[in-house]
């Protein structure tokens, strides 16, 4: 980007050679240092860019090598600061224009983060912040080095991060650590109690003791797993460990799914009146200059925003918006009963989706539909296997005092 404008302001020509040997013509151009670029061959025709000064060192590359050379076309500032010359104002308005895009493009308009899943984009602008290093600081002034130490000093759980400044924007890329499983701290005692209502299909008891069997029902909050361990000799109980209960129980539970929704609805009928406001965006501050009133009861609003750059890494702080208008005349329109009832049951879908475990198991669903009124309600009663139960953690003096028959007052006295 920087050498095509640079090629720009000092003016550059595009040429035609055709001759003898026209690559024996470029060999001896570049030995002389001469830049030539975008060359095409187009038949027996060369066509290629070189500088102002570079073509008036091409006569005796002609010469030597018995090629003709053809300006095509002229380009750059110093072309049209001729063209130009008796109209100051407009030519010095150009090279401010220029003079601006080429101080804006000193700074950095955008930080891009990249690689975060865990960690907040806002969590890392602030860490940056903290170094007085966000929109609109001058990139001589950023250090990636510094900034990557700053970032995993504040962020544990950052792996490995990079920083790179690309034209206007100031690349920050890293990776996450792997997060740490949670580990079973099996030397805390627990039950396994049912946490919803259920009939057990199976059970796998890999520590505690069971207390159901497969068709047993169970309501919630149930013993399904016991962390007391009795252990017996001849019929006698000896003693009485506390363990970490573990078990894989499945078992089949009901599910209810409601969901309404009106025969009626608002259509938008579009009408050709259609409203504009323009305005700038600076910083992404935005400010609308030319508009109208609008007089429209009823309409939808667009915004259209387009930020300046030159090319994707050259993003300068400002733009324009355009702000679209579009009058439409309300309609009330009625679903039929076979499009409400898909209607609600996509809704149905997409909530028992969204709610039930992965694991689940689905054997049986039944969606039933009933007319109130101005709507139409759906009830969808699903029969599924699934995993049941969640921990409970044993106070083993309750329990002691429980299996005593006394509780925890009485056994102080």
């Amino acid at each position: 980007m920087f050498l095509a404008i640079w090629n720009y302001l000092r003016g550059y020509v595009i040429i035609e050679i055709w001759g003898f040997s026209v690559e024996r013509f470029m060999n001896l151009a570049t030995h002389k240092g001469i830049y030539l670029w975008d060359i095409q061959k187009k038949g027996t025709i060369t066509e290629m860019k070189v500088s102002i000064e570079g073509f008036k060192l091409l006569k005796e590359c002609a010469r030597k090598t018995k090629c003709k050379v053809r300006i095509i076309e002229k380009k750059g500032w110093p072309f049209v600061a001729h063209r130009y010359r008796k109209r100051r104002l407009f030519v010095l308005g150009i090279l401010l224009c220029f003079s601006i895009i080429y101080l804006l493009t000193s700074f950095i308009w955008v930080i891009d983060i990249q690689g975060n899943e865990r960690i907040s984009k806002e969590d890392i602008l602030l860490s940056l912040e903290k170094q007085e290093i966000t929109v609109g600081i001058l990139k001589g002034k950023i250090r990636t080095e510094e900034i990557k130490q700053i970032l995993m000093e504040e962020n544990p759980e950052i792996a490995w991060v990079t920083a790179h400044i690309k034209g206007t924007r100031l690349f920050i890329e890293f990776v996450e650590t792997v997060p740490q499983p949670e580990f079973l701290d099996l030397h805390i005692p627990c039950d396994i109690i049912a946490d919803k209502k259920g009939v057990i299909i199976s059970i796998a008891t890999s520590l505690g003791t069971p207390q159901v069997k497969a068709k047993d029902v169970v309501e919630e909050g149930d013993i399904l797993v016991s962390g007391e361990l009795l252990i017996k000799a001849e019929e006698e109980l000896k003693e009485i460990k506390y363990v970490h209960s573990i078990a894989d129980i499945r078992a089949k539970v009901w599910y209810t799914f409601e969901e309404e929704q009106d025969f009626e609805y608002i259509h938008k009928e579009y009408t050709q009146q259609v409203k504009k406001h323009y305005g700038l965006i600076f910083l992404k501050k935005e400010k609308i200059f030319l508009k109208s009133d609008i007089f429209f009861k009823n309409y939808d609003k667009i915004s259209n925003k387009k930020q300046i750059s030159f090319g994707k890494d050259f993003i300068l702080p400002f733009g324009w918006i355009v702000e679209e208008y579009y009058e439409y005349n309300p309609q009330k329109k009625s679903y039929t009963e076979m499009e409400i009832k898909q209607s609600l049951q996509r809704k149905l879908q997409k909530e028992i989706k969204e709610s039930l475990h992965p694991e689940a198991e689905i054997l049986d669903s039944k969606v039933n539909f009933e007319s109130i009124g101005k709507k139409m309600k759906a009830t969808a009663i699903i029969t599924l296997i699934e995993p049941i139960g969640k921990e409970k953690e044993i106070t083993i003096t309750e329990r002691r005092n429980t299996l005593d028959g006394t509780d925890g007052e009485s056994s102080s006295h």
